[in-house]
């Protein structure tokens, strides 16, 4: 029989590494709001992600040395900036840098800083600002909101802000006022899109394109449109109405399958919402876009609202011989 050196008893336990942990200290900490086991500590806060983007062309146009400079002058700035309004630095993967903010108003006002600040040059940001419960631990964080956070970041085009509808409403009154509503996004993990917000600027040619700037009234200015999307690829063809999605990749799970190497898995879905006919691409990369123009336009990991009809090739140009091309038509009615 196996004994036991260590048993819990009434009021504690000790732990393989001789950590020793009072439930009464716990009972006490969870009364103040804030609840600890071992190191780790559940807080609510505001976490901010500022993603530099534009560093590979910025390495082949002035060299390693100087390209090195820039992006370690832009990440520095941020933290400045994070610093001066008080918010705690994280850490820095890669281009990102990850704050954590005790105060959503404060978080705010950092993340306008440096919006406004950032924006010449050849280095963006695509910035994601979310609020919730995070748990703490060995000077990191971790937990849903964190997740969030990245996917808003990602989500945004270089030289935008994405914040989320908690954040939003964890502000006060006075505070919302600089933020308008963008659209309803849905992101993966999530079982329900969510009201997306972005900064209210006089310029906004950098923002994710909508139709028409969003607003809280816009929703109850009259009846969703009723719409079909069609999609057609080769001899499969699919369609979509309102809240119904239509999946493309390379999987054989997708609703219409494209099986090239250079498509991803999951590579974009089509979807109606509200009335608008939306792709959400999230391929690694990217699509080519035209809408029966010259123009042809590239994406990557956005949303992009779509109207009338077009055409969408995954993965490399529409001219090239080797393209897979899928058209798409919006039926009103």
């Amino acid at each position: 029989m196996k004994s036991f050196r260590h048993l819990p008893t009434a009021t504690s336990w000790t732990s393989r590494n001789e950590t020793r942990v009072d439930f009464g200290i716990l009972c006490g900490a969870a009364f103040s709001g804030r609840m600890r086991v071992m190191d780790q500590e559940r807080i609510l806060a505001a976490v901010l992600l500022v993603d530099v983007v534009g560093s590979t062309p910025l390495y082949e146009r002035v060299g390693d040395v100087g390209a090195l400079r820039q992006i370690s002058d832009c990440l520095d700035a941020v933290r400045a900036i994070t610093a001066r309004y008080g918010g705690e630095f994280i850490h820095s993967k890669g281009d990102d840098v990850l704050s954590l903010f005790k105060r959503p108003e404060a978080a705010l006002k950092a993340v306008r800083q440096i919006s406004s600040q950032l924006t010449n040059g050849a280095l963006r940001t695509r910035i994601g600002l979310h609020f919730g419960a995070v748990i703490r631990m060995r000077g990191d964080i971790f937990g849903d909101v964190v997740n969030v956070t990245a996917r808003l970041s990602t989500t945004a085009n270089p030289g935008e802000v994405l914040v989320s509808q908690s954040f939003f409403e964890a502000l006060i009154p006075e505070s919302r006022n600089a933020l308008r509503l963008l659209d309803s996004m849905a992101f993966k993990g999530k079982q329900e899109p969510f009201d997306v917000y972005t900064l209210r600027e006089d310029d906004v040619a950098l923002s994710t394109q909508l139709a028409r700037q969003s607003t809280v009234f816009d929703r109850l200015a009259g009846p969703v449109r009723h719409l079909n999307l069609v999609i057609r690829y080769g001899d499969q063809l699919r369609s979509c109405r309102n809240n119904e999605s239509v999946t493309i990749g390379r999987s054989p799970e997708c609703d219409i399958v494209v099986p090239r190497p250079w498509v991803s898995r999951h590579h974009a879905t089509f979807t109606i919402s509200n009335g608008r006919a939306k792709l959400a691409e999230r391929s690694s990369s990217g699509t080519f876009m035209s809408t029966g123009t010259d123009l042809e336009v590239f994406v990557r990991r956005e949303d992009v609202l779509l109207f009338g009809s077009g055409l969408i090739s995954p993965g490399v140009r529409s001219s090239l011989s080797e393209a897979q091309i899928l058209y798409y038509e919006i039926i009103s009615g």
